[in-house]
């Protein structure tokens, strides 16, 4: 596999680097030193070289032992939320409501927003 330019002639958009394939749902993390101008890997950076938004949070420590420590109805009750949102901003077609309805059932939890 050759390097690949990121500049290209005027003639055609610049070529992305290996990180940023599926950019923007399944690409690598971000190059930090790509956003800065100062990657010297180019087109080989194993990071993606695309604009990205903020990154998400994560659990800490004692969130994640308590997330493990939590019985698994409780646990899929507690991230259906979060999954159902995020599979409906990437595709909010009636198949996508029926499959999380199908998911919700087998996880045995309710799909219903509570206040």
């Amino acid at each position: 596999c050759g390097h690949r330019s990121e500049s290209s002639a005027a003639s055609g958009p610049p070529l992305v680097n290996d990180g940023s394939v599926g950019h923007p749902f399944i690409c690598s993390r971000p190059c930090l030193y790509h956003a800065s101008g100062k990657c010297n890997n180019a087109a080989a950076c194993d990071f993606c070289h695309l604009q990205h938004p903020k990154r998400p949070g994560h659990l800490d420590k004692k969130h994640r032992e308590a997330l493990r420590d939590m019985p698994p109805t409780k646990a899929k009750a507690l991230m259906f939320p979060i999954v159902r949102e995020k599979v409906l901003a990437l595709d909010p077609s009636p198949a996508s409501v029926q499959l999380l309805d199908r998911l919700a059932s087998a996880f045995g939890v309710t799909t219903t927003v509570q206040s």
